[in-house]
């Protein structure tokens, strides 16, 4: 399963609201080892520049490194290769970022992403789903 950005917001940013709860209950499945879990240097880069312009560079520093030490979780590289893939999403209709995503996943034979993002449900070949 391939992690969105916006499941680790969420999880930090309202760890008190529904779905702030079920996104860290995700991560607390991956920390004990119940499921492994990917997501990407895009993906941590998205992550941190959220919460660099919403709180200050000490906040957003420590939560990448907290994300940085999860065990469990497999951070993948945008490589040539996966940029490849970049076109046939963004023809799908994906922005950039999201195409860059989609190219990881399918660069690395994950087909569900975990994101509350609903313009990945018209992507052929990616099962979307939010945490539980």
């Amino acid at each position: 399963m391939f992690l969105d950005a916006n499941i680790f917001i969420k999880a930090v940013r309202s760890p008190t609201a529904p779905e702030g709860r079920r996104c860290k209950r995700q991560f607390e499945r991956i920390l004990s080892g119940e499921m492994n879990a990917h997501t990407s240097t895009l993906v941590l880069n998205e992550v941190h520049y959220f919460f660099l312009t919403n709180t200050n560079a000490v906040k957003a520093n420590k939560i990448l490194k907290n994300i940085l030490n999860y065990h469990n979780l497999e951070i993948l590289a945008l490589d040539k290769q996966t940029l490849c893939y970049v076109e046939e999403f963004v023809e799908a209709g994906l922005e950039t970022s999201d195409a860059c995503h989609a190219a990881t996943m399918k660069s690395n034979g994950i087909s569900t992403i975990c994101s509350y993002d609903k313009h990945f449900d018209k992507i052929k070949g990616i099962k979307r789903q939010t945490p539980k």
